[in-house]
């Protein structure tokens, strides 16, 4: 046991906050969040001959931030050049103790504020304000309770950013080829423990708009889009999953041989 900083209360040493005040307590975060990210790295080395696409169903959250990290930067990039990094540090070596409590007390001045404008429903805020909080650091948003929301809904800025830009200015196939596959990625998305039911509801609904914007702008019918999202699907000994490689052919063809390009 130890005396908190702050108000003096007896807490536990391992703990992260003082239960009593909500004070930091440096060395107790610093241990659980290293140990949790030790536990991922575990986990991603014990899976290292597993494709990265099953990383997601493997292991979750994590799963869903890896495949962000290594297939979503070109997309987000579309969006304001948003892009949350994972704990890149901690894939080239262990992070150092001055890494976590840097990560700590960011987290502690800047999640307060995504909780506002997150409750406030602005999550074109959410994203500006961690890119303007990132700077030159690769301080990570993952640990935050609407992480996962918000990556959804990076996805479906990118997905209608795409479609607008397609419908006012054209497309060639290319063009048209990146659209459909943000799309096919959004659609994909299935509900996962740390949505809420409102977020769950919203992420329906982002679904829903950009198919029938994909159907406006391109003349795909949704019958055809989920048909194109089945014939994107593989199945293996881990099961059925949507396939990266797979879609990418896949929706090559399609927009050879099914739309009309510039």
């Amino acid at each position: 046991m130890i005396y908190c900083e702050n108000c003096n209360a007896l807490i536990e040493e391992d703990s992260a906050k003082c239960p009593y005040c909500g004070a930091l307590n440096a060395l107790g975060g610093e241990k659980q969040y290293m140990e949790q990210l030790y536990e991922v790295k575990r986990d991603v080395e014990e899976l290292a001959a597993v494709p990265a696409r099953e990383y997601r169903r493997e292991i979750g959250k994590t799963g869903r931030m890896i495949r962000l990290t290594f297939l979503a930067a070109a997309v987000l990039a579309a969006f304001s050049g948003l892009f949350f990094f994972v704990s890149w540090r901690f894939f080239g070596g262990e992070p150092t103790a001055e890494e976590m409590r840097a990560q700590i007390a960011w987290e502690k001045e800047v999640f307060p504020q995504l909780d506002v404008l997150y409750a406030e429903g602005d999550f074109d805020g959410v994203m500006e304000c961690v890119l303007e909080n990132q700077e030159e650091s690769y301080y990570s948003i993952d640990n935050w309770k609407h992480a996962d929301f918000i990556n959804v809904y990076t996805w479906y800025r990118s997905c209608t950013e795409r479609l607008e830009k397609a419908a006012s200015e054209g497309y060639d196939a290319e063009k048209a080829e990146e659209c459909i596959l943000d799309v096919l990625f959004l659609i994909q998305e299935r509900k996962y423990d740390s949505y809420t039911a409102d977020e769950e509801a919203l992420i329906v609904a982002y679904q829903e708009e950009v198919k029938r914007q994909t159907g406006t702008v391109f003349g795909i019918q949704e019958e055809e889009l989920t048909f194109l999202y089945e014939e994107c699907c593989v199945e293996d000994e881990y099961g059925v999953y949507f396939d990266y490689q797979t879609a990418k052919k896949k929706v090559k063809n399609f927009v050879k041989e099914q739309i009309k390009t510039n």
